[in-house]
């Protein structure tokens, strides 16, 4: 038997399709046209299961005059951006859960560090390419249209099609801020013009953007055994089913999909999970300097804002105000609103639901230690080099030996930055997916390497570039920090330590 949200959705389309008159003949229209100059486009549309479901091209592309950017081609006014706003004639659920979502915010990079270095160290005035074509391409950015000196749109060809910005367009990042004000693009993981289920289901498509020094993910699973699984069973994973729960549908291995977003079977028979909010299952931020835990907060209106520990959790009832980002223009800006909250998701509720997919495939033991093992990582970088380090920087900027506003003057701010913003994450994104190697010698190792060997040398020099006597104090600061039990073992091992690595090398190597 059908749900109610498919009985909801089959009407949707139906209605869809009766608001547009001589809707089959168009889409006929755009086809017989497109296949010549877009054939290959046509191809994934025609095999895709919008055009089964009598999805047609204006279902998406159609537009009102009132719509940013839209155009009257051969008699239809559409638009050529699809935005989730679009989507959500049909998808409601789907887009409601996914602008509450971590994803929806990823264009909020624009004021970050990242981008600085993007724009500023790799970019240069008037030449903004490398953030283009790189953050924006997964972050996503503000879609522009060109404008005349009236501030006016500029369009171009007899239909008088608006002119995009090539500086903001073609964009598929996943926090893309559209024209219409909503945020995403769901072609970043539905690939267009197919939108398979399987693409946003393989953990390649998650690796578009979750890859690389600073959030080596796919590297990450694949090392692990759950991506050694699914390599080997790719067949048995069930991709292309319309329902896909683990338990029930599939069980060879996990995806990114599988854990972060998708449907699981419940102990007590049900199936539980699938929403398109992909930080819900969270439980510790990886990302900023020093880890935390996460709380969240939901508010009556949908809206949810982390609440990283120890910060005071408001309570149900109250009335919070919040910021959010949004699109006046052109520009992202700052808005204050009052809220009042619904309900509280703590981090051990977020840690349940991640666990309640865990427990298809392992039992509770081993849930409940591996999580125990991870934690202790996460708690042994944040206490042995994350505070300290970060303690370390924001004395330099009160001592004035580094300025806020440069936060790359000098060699110092280079090494904090990779020391946690690359090899921390490394390490605490190993620990998390089960990633031996990535956890340690691509990450905890790099970690204490250049903490010992580059950082601590680049603070003093830095000092000494300030004055002799910021020197000295500095140099004490280090002695000091060496000086603590967990460094001391650089001073040179036990006598029986040393003998067992010479014994060790010797009867191994026979060197």
């Amino acid at each position: 038997m059908k749900s109610n949200f498919s009985i909801i959705r089959a009407w949707a389309l139906l209605l869809l399709t009766a608001a547009l008159p001589g809707a089959a003949r168009a889409a006929e229209g755009c086809s017989d046209c497109h296949r010549k100059q877009s054939a290959a486009l046509v191809m994934e549309w025609e095999r895709s299961k919008h055009a089964k479901n009598g999805v047609d091209c204006l279902a998406c592309h159609k537009a009102d005059q009132n719509k940013a950017g839209s155009w009257v081609h051969h008699g239809e006014r559409i638009s050529m951006i699809v935005t989730p706003k679009d989507c959500a004639q049909c998808h409601a659920k789907e887009n409601e859960e996914f602008s509450r979502s971590h994803h929806a915010l990823a264009g909020e990079i624009l004021a970050s560090l990242d981008n600085v270095l993007a724009e500023k160290a790799a970019g240069m005035p008037g030449n903004n390419a490398d953030a283009v074509n790189g953050c924006l391409q997964c972050h996503g950015g503000v879609v522009k249209f060109k404008k005349d000196a009236k501030g006016e749109l500029l369009r171009e060809g007899p239909e008088g099609k608006p002119v995009l910005d090539p500086e903001t367009w073609p964009n598929s990042g996943i926090g893309r801020i559209n024209p219409d004000g909503s945020r995403g693009s769901c072609n970043a993981c539905h690939s267009r013009h197919a939108f398979e289920a399987k693409t946003a289901r393989s953990p390649e498509n998650c690796g578009k953007c979750h890859m690389g020094p600073d959030h080596p993910q796919i590297e990450i699973y694949n090392e692990s055994k759950h991506g050694i699984a699914f390599n080997a069973n790719r067949d048995k994973m069930a991709l292309d089913k319309d329902e896909w729960i683990l338990g029930k549908d599939y069980s060879a291995a996990p995806t990114c999909a599988t854990c972060h977003i998708s449907g699981h079977m419940t102990k007590d028979g049900k199936v539980a999970g699938n929403s398109h909010d992909v930080g819900e299952r969270i439980s510790w931020t990886l990302r900023p300097v020093i880890s935390a835990k996460l709380n969240l907060v939901v508010f009556e209106d949908g809206f949810k804002e982390d609440y990283p520990e120890p910060r005071a959790l408001p309570k149900p009832g109250e009335t919070v105000e919040t910021a959010e980002k949004v699109r006046e223009g052109d520009a992202l800006v700052t808005r204050k609103v009052a809220r009042k909250v619904a309900k509280i998701l703590t981090w051990q509720e977020r840690r349940g639901k991640m666990k309640a997919a865990c427990v298809n495939c392992h039992g509770d033991s081993f849930v409940d230690n591996f999580y125990k093992q991870y934690d202790s990582l996460v708690t042994l970088y944040n206490d042995k080099f994350a505070r300290p380090a970060k303690e370390i920087m924001d004395d330099l900027i009160k001592d004035g030996v580094l300025q806020q506003k440069a936060p790359f003057e000098h060699e110092v701010q280079w090494v904090y930055w990779e020391l946690w913003h690359h090899e921390g994450r490394r390490a605490r994104h190993g620990a998390s997916m089960m990633g031996p190697d990535y956890t340690h010698w691509h990450g905890m190792y790099e970690v204490s390497k250049h903490f010992y060997t580059k950082f601590l040398p680049a603070v003093i020099e830095a000092a000494k570039l300030k004055s002799p006597e910021m020197e000295k104090k500095w140099q004490a600061r280090v002695a000091a920090v060496l000086a603590k039990d967990e460094h001391v073992w650089q001073k040179g091992l036990s006598a029986k330590e040393a003998e067992a690595l010479r014994k060790y090398a010797q009867d191994r190597y026979n060197q």
